[in-house]
């Protein structure tokens, strides 16, 4: 499933929005890829009239030929053309994330104290934006160039002609935005009871000129028409000024383009954004960037702690702080080759690919530890460290390899799965295949050679060698 979102012109009526986002649905139904469509007209709270939603379910996986990626791709470029005047953003719902905003990949705020300005640097940094391929979809909440009528009362004239500036108000909000009769009143009707408003009808009240015709009986029983009594102006205006910690902020929004991953459109967006604010204006990176970037500090500090807590667990197994070091060289060759395996297998490093870093630090140790613990076993008969390494390494090739091909074959099913779901399995096995594979093979040559170059850096008593049983006697 992923969602699309609509807009058109600021001014449209809702009939013009719903036979747009009408010809989107019949467009949809009409591929085979398609299971469903669900949209909404005016938004969720209908205050949206030049805007719209809708929620496009697909057929399984196995029914169709192209990825959800692919199909996203081809919808946006066929209804770019098909419908003209409208802009189409899609969203991958599967990439939303648990924050209040509209959760796409990349999503920023700038802030700043001159609304004009800010919405004039949003702008410029909107139009770099789209001009690169980094990232597609690029737009904001802001909606500029609103007619809005702003009616000023003139207290001088107000005072001449003899007419108060509350009937002013209270007339005009009733007949143009409507007031309901007797406060909350409600009469009955066919057994329900129903509010009654007063309201122009939409066709008198739907142009300026419709203001003139309001007129007021002043306190001398005179009429005065509503041009006697304010000025009035039509300006460009905005359907929402947003604010984020008393300061304004415009939201921007936008999708990675085609092949590129999430961190490096962040990347690209945070500091081509930065390069072009003016002084006293800053750039925040929120919801699902902020997440991801959340996500992936606190994922690598929990790679690093493990890395610490195996260290300070093995040093207390060994009764040493040299052969832990030995235990964890196996770390370095299970990432090489995870980072390979992405590589081959065209995955990203993310969320479950890190997850899968974090399971190989626990899983790949057990080589080095089962090579170093039984050499140690070895020495302490009265090898030396030559002797003890020829006779531990092909003893213990057995296990090793036995465990490694169980870690391996365990998680072939799910980097080979193609189910719902299956894109966040497969970077998680992958790597976990990739690192075990590299660790297993690497370490066997690698383990042994530190494992010699570090005994001279042992404390005489680390090993307890055995006396002899004639030596004793003596």
């Amino acid at each position: 499933m992923f969602l699309m979102r609509f807009k058109l012109p600021v001014g449209t009526a809702l009939p013009i929005t719903d036979d747009k986002i009408s010809q989107v649905e019949k467009y949809m139904l009409q591929q085979p890829e398609v299971d469903g469509v669900f949209s909404v007209v005016g938004g969720f709270g209908g205050d949206a009239v030049n805007q719209g939603q809708a929620f496009v379910t697909l057929v399984d996986p196995g029914k169709r030929k192209l990825t959800q990626q692919d199909l996203v791709k081809k919808f946006r470029k066929e209804l770019k053309h098909k419908i003209q005047g409208m802009e189409i953003v899609v969203q991958d719902l599967s990439l939303r994330g648990f924050a209040p905003t509209r959760g796409f990949p990349v999503e920023f705020i700038i802030q700043g104290s001159d609304w004009n300005k800010l919405n004039e640097v949003t702008n410029e940094i909107m139009g770099k934006m789209k001009e690169g391929k980094m990232v597609v979809d690029v737009n904001t909440d802001i909606q500029p160039n609103m007619q809005e009528v702003q009616i000023e009362p003139n207290r001088t004239k107000l005072a001449q002609h003899g007419v108060s500036l509350s009937t002013v108000t209270s007339v005009i909000n009733a007949l143009v935005g409507g007031a309901i009769l007797n406060g909350k009143t409600m009469y009955p009707k066919g057994g329900h009871r129903y509010e009654i408003e007063l309201r122009l009808v939409a066709n008198e009240r739907d142009k300026v000129t419709d203001l003139n015709r309001i007129k007021f009986r002043n306190n001398r029983g005179e009429i005065v028409p509503l041009t006697e009594l304010v000025d009035m102006q039509v300006r460009p205006s905005l359907m929402l000024i947003s604010r984020l910690n008393r300061m304004r902020a415009i939201t921007v929004y936008a999708n990675p383009g085609n092949g590129v991953s999430q961190k490096d459109a962040m990347d690209y967006t945070e500091k081509l954004a930065k390069s072009m604010l003016p002084p006293g204006y800053i750039l925040k990176m929120i919801g699902s960037s902020k997440s991801f970037q959340d996500s992936f500090k606190s994922l690598i500090v929990a790679l690093l702690l493990g890395i610490l807590v195996s260290y300070m667990v093995l040093a207390s197994q060994f009764n040493s702080f040299v052969h832990p070091v030995t235990v964890l060289m196996a770390l370095p060759f299970s990432f090489s080759g995870a980072f390979l395996g992405l590589w081959i297998c065209h995955q990203s490093i993310n969320i479950y690919s890190l997850i899968g870093f974090i399971l190989l630090m626990g899983i790949v140790k057990k080589n080095s530890i089962l090579l170093v613990d039984f050499t140690n076993q070895t020495r302490a008969t009265g090898l030396d460290v030559r002797e003890a390494l020829l006779k531990a390494c092909p003893v213990r090739l057995r296990p090793i390899l036995m465990t490694s091909i169980a870690v391996v074959a365990g998680a072939l099913p799910e980097a080979l799965s193609i189910g719902p779901g299956a894109e966040t399995t497969i970077p998680m096995a992958i790597s976990i295949i990739g690192g075990v594979i590299a660790s297993t093979f690497l370490t066997l040559f690698i383990v042994p050679c530190v494992y010699s170059l570090l005994t001279n850096l042992e404390r005489p008593d680390t090993l307890e060698v055995p006396v002899p049983a004639k030596a004793a006697h003596a």
